[in-house]
């Protein structure tokens, strides 16, 4: 549905070498398959709290790539950043019910995260060739859609297509379509070309945050002042991430 989507907002097909296919390709398996498979194989096996940690790990990894590949450096403040947001998001994980370790969920974790970095660097490289954003990003979404098709051999896979004639069921998923699975990938693609790799993951840190006050106003879930806590560091994070003391220093790695 995201994929139909952004062909009705851009019905053209891309055009590309042979070598810009390779990174379309890379970036549709690391981005699309690898994140969401193992995001949600992850689910399976571990607790929320345990994943949504894990899963905040990926801008740091993002970083340290882009450092190791000279694409961009780090500065001082963001690893000061990185300490405050952590801290923060643990805070607001350990609100829901705690930490367990699982091997084999957490794993799932820290692979989906890893997939997430390197389809952060991909982007990068990718939008650098000033092409068609909605065509580029349609084609990741294509070939992370491919990726996905293997997974149905070894996963239950048993669609119900009577659940969708209830309107609620209809409606998340079409927003989960149209905005998860087109538009911010969209916005996400294009705020990497203008703030680069690191500095667009360092808003990874605000997922939690965002959710716990849509669940406040929304769900009308009450919030612990060790959330509120939580919810302080991580914002204070990101700020100093995202200010003119963020800068950049050269590392040899």
């Amino acid at each position: 549905m995201g994929y139909c989507f952004l062909f009705i907002l851009c019905p053209r097909f891309l055009k590309s070498t042979l070598k810009d296919e390779s990174y379309l390709i890379l970036a549709g398996l690391s981005g699309i398959t690898i994140y969401n498979l193992f995001l949600n194989l992850a689910m399976d096996y571990s607790k929320v709290s345990n994943v949504s940690v894990i899963i905040a790990t990926a801008p740091l990894f993002t970083a340290l790539l882009a450092a190791f590949l000279k694409i961009e450096k780090l500065s001082f403040i963001f690893f000061v950043a990185f300490i405050l947001c952590m801290s923060g998001i643990v805070l607001l994980s350990y609100e829901d019910e705690g930490f367990s370790f699982n091997p084999l969920g957490d794993s799932f974790a820290l692979l989906s995260a890893l997939g997430w970095a390197a389809y952060s660097l991909l982007i990068l490289k990718i939008m650098h060739k000033r092409g068609n954003l909605i065509l580029i990003t349609r084609r990741i979404i294509f070939y992370g859609i491919l990726g996905m098709l293997p997974s149905f051999l070894f996963l239950d896979f048993a669609p119900n297509l009577i659940l969708l004639l209830d309107p609620k069921i209809a409606f998340n998923l079409i927003f989960l379509a149209l905005f998860a699975s087109g538009l911010c990938f969209l916005l996400w693609n294009h705020a990497t070309l203008l703030i680069g790799a690191i500095k667009t993951n360092v808003y990874v840190y605000l997922t939690p945050l965002i959710t716990i006050i849509v669940s406040f106003f929304v769900l009308g879930e009450k919030l612990s002042i060790l959330a509120l806590f939580g919810a302080f560091l991580t914002l204070l994070g990101v700020i100093l991430a995202e200010s003119k003391f963020s800068k950049p220093i050269s590392l040899i790695i």
